[in-house]
């Protein structure tokens, strides 16, 4: 084996990647010309999922298909950079896991806008003030975050694609385990850990704050403090990491939802969100879940939230699978629609690429 003829072949394939990538970003952007000459959306969801889905399926090796999927996310970033600079917001400030979510799905192209809270992120994005959203609507270990729901229901803004980020918790302090009295932390994190902190930490104050960037900046004024938050803190501080995945649940994943102002066209494996309230009688659920068993359509997660205007009234949020422009799904939505007191549909958006 000669490992100069070697590197003289990598050598030769990178130049031609180069070649290639730019050709493909300016057919890139000629199509960003084309979007806003007719008005259309820079990001498509459906078309993302297609293209990943036969790039998968066209990899023959050695190349990792997470690896490769990782590399095209990062190359479709840059193209939607040349077509034109998209902005999305999520909950701050930088560092946290929701940043870490636009990262991961949008890659580095995109402006990545902080936002106070998730009910901000939601305003910015029915403002114009961002193109999309990032918002963390479900999670393995701690369940439905209730202020995306929330804001859901009240928002004109649509769901347009989904994420999972796969969630891993990192002790961060500049004492060792034994010398910590005090831990900062979003409650999330705290809920994710509940074990290690009790084996390792149990005497420990545990400190909520409004997000895990603000638990390190917490963290760092005090000698004997702790914080807990993600891998992407490494980035914003030089406090040490003296425990990693800390998490109890070794799965532990937060589905985050893309908001957006536009309706998506079918992919062909799609995903609706929604939520109705019923009227207060006997069996109401159970009728109303009647016209998905009806029309053999699968709930993939069902949630209830009280209604704010009534007491002891619930508002019911259900995934189902499919897209809202299916005829079986649109027949059974209409029907669900008649007994509802409300009837919303978030939106349909492409199903994650498994």
């Amino acid at each position: 084996m000669d490992i100069e003829k070697l590197r003289i072949g990598i050598d030769a394939i990178d130049a031609e990647i180069v070649r290639l990538l730019n050709e493909r970003c300016e057919l890139g952007r000629q199509i960003g010309v084309w979007k806003h000459e007719n008005n259309q959306p820079i990001y498509v969801p459906e078309r993302e999922r297609i293209l990943l889905e036969r790039l998968a399926n066209l990899n023959p090796g050695p190349l990792d298909r997470e690896s490769l999927l990782a590399i095209y996310r990062e190359i479709m970033s840059a193209t939607i950079k040349l077509e034109r600079p998209v902005t999305v917001a999520y909950m701050g400030p930088e560092g946290t896991f929701s940043h870490l979510a636009v990262l991961e799905k949008f890659g580095r192209g995109v402006v990545a806008q902080p936002e106070a809270a998730i009910g901000d992120v939601f305003r910015a994005v029915e403002s114009g003030r961002a193109d999309y959203g990032m918002v963390p609507v479900e999670n393995t270990t701690e369940g439905v975050v209730n202020p995306t729901l929330d804001s859901l229901t009240a928002s004109n803004v649509k769901a347009v694609a989904e994420f999972n980020l796969p969630v891993h918790l990192f002790l961060y302090s500049a004492s060792p385990v034994s010398e910590i009295r005090c831990i900062y932390s979003h409650p999330q994190p705290f809920g994710q850990c509940r074990e290690y902190l009790q084996a390792n930490l149990r005497n420990a104050t545990l400190i909520e704050v409004t997000s895990t960037t603000r638990a390190i900046e917490l963290a760092e004024r005090e000698s004997d403090a702790a914080a807990i938050a993600g891998a992407l803190a490494r980035e914003y501080s030089e406090l040490p990491c003296i425990a990693e995945n800390i998490e109890d649940n070794s799965r532990n994943i937060t589905r985050f939802l893309v908001i957006g102002r536009q309706e998506n066209k079918p992919s062909g494996d799609d995903k609706t969100s929604l939520c109705f309230a019923l009227h207060d009688r006997a069996g109401a659920l159970y009728d109303a879940l009647r016209p998905f068993r009806n029309h053999n359509i699968s709930m993939t997660m069902i949630e209830s939230r009280p209604l704010k205007s009534g007491n002891w009234e619930y508002c019911f949020f259900v995934d189902i699978l499919g897209h809202r422009d299916e005829p079986e799904i649109a027949a059974a939505c209409a029907e669900l629609k008649q007994d509802c007191a409300m009837f919303k549909v978030f939106g349909s958006y492409p199903r994650i690429l498994q």
